[in-house]
């Protein structure tokens, strides 16, 4: 069960050099076509917190087509992961599990964004909230879709009203988004390929998904359901199932299918096409191509969301 607790540093003894904690939490203007994130990981293992803001207008296929990227890997570990500023220009408060506040400033950039949830945490290991949840924990882990980077994770659908000023332009913020937190150990090499995706069609109805990938698989067979949920009138449908597939000529996808079937046997499948992508590398041994996605439900409603995939590089190319 995820508390209140969890938003506080979880720093076991004898800590691993490679223990993570993560927080990411992204916002959308689609009007202007604009994605951005805020990408947070503490590695108390080695005393650094990695602060990461990108902001990505356009379909781009190397890091200088983003609008503005301002990733540092070695700020001093803060004392407080509730609660803490960096020399970088952002601040963050979480005021409880479910309400965070953020800051940005720096570069010509001004960023703020209040995120309130939706729903309770979704713990991908809590059997009661989870379907797809399993109590030996290596076979948890083994099930996650991202190793022991996810040995604790949940992910949560929230409320993001805010602002963004860029240079002397200001955007106005008010979008439903998923944001997700980690902990547990995070090797920077052996990364597990996965894709967490989801779809957004206003405060009342939203599907995410994690799936573990196989590039080299048939087309149609390259994505294993691991996790997801889907969130309908403030209730949580736990998915015990769900397919995706893509279209993916190179990195980047631009255009997808995914079905989400809850515990209620209910099918959800949304269409998406690709607004924006971005060669996201969160980790040097990883390539993140991350896409802004125009969702349709088979009932004609249109919504936003996020199709991001993780690839390692230290594998031989085949």
């Amino acid at each position: 069960m995820i508390t209140d607790a969890d938003i506080k540093l979880h720093v076991p003894d004898n800590i691993p050099w490679n223990w993570a904690e993560t927080g990411y939490f992204n916002f959308y203007i689609p009007e202007a076509n604009i994605f951005g994130f805020v990408y947070i990981v503490h590695r108390a293992g080695v005393g650094a917190t990695i602060s990461d803001i990108e902001i990505v207008d356009r379909p781009g296929f190397g890091a200088d087509d983003a609008v503005y990227i301002d990733l540092i890997n070695h700020n001093p570990l803060v004392e407080k992961a509730e609660d803490f500023t960096l020399e970088t220009g952002l601040s963050f408060r979480a005021k409880s599990i479910r309400e965070y506040e953020i800051d940005y400033r720096a570069g010509g950039i001004d960023l703020h964004l209040d995120c309130e949830a939706l729903m309770e945490p979704y713990d991908i290991h809590d059997s009661e909230m989870d379907p797809m949840a399993v109590a030996d924990e290596a076979a948890a882990i083994a099930n996650t879709g991202f190793g022991s980077a996810y040995s604790a994770h949940f992910d949560m659908t929230v409320k993001v009203v805010g602002h963004l000023k860029i240079g002397e332009k200001k955007y106005s913020i008010d979008c439903v988004s998923t944001m997700d937190h980690s902990w547990g150990p995070r090797p920077e090499n052996g990364f597990h390929p996965i894709l967490w995706a989801n779809a957004h069609f206003g405060e009342n109805y939203s599907l995410h998904g994690i799936f573990s990938v196989d590039r080299d698989a048939p087309v149609g067979q390259q994505h294993v359901f691991k996790h997801g949920y889907a969130l309908i009138d403030g209730k949580v449908r736990g998915a015990k199932g769900g397919r995706i597939g893509s279209l993916r000529p190179e990195l980047f996808p631009t255009s997808m299918e995914m079905t989400l079937i809850d515990r209620d046997d209910r099918e959800h499948t949304v269409y998406g096409s690709v607004l924006t992508h971005h060669p996201w590398v969160p980790y040097g041994n990883n390539l993140s191509p991350i896409t802004m996605t125009r969702w349709h439900t088979t009932a004609g409603r249109v919504g936003i969301g996020t199709y991001l995939e993780g690839f390692p590089l230290n594998r031989i190319r085949k």
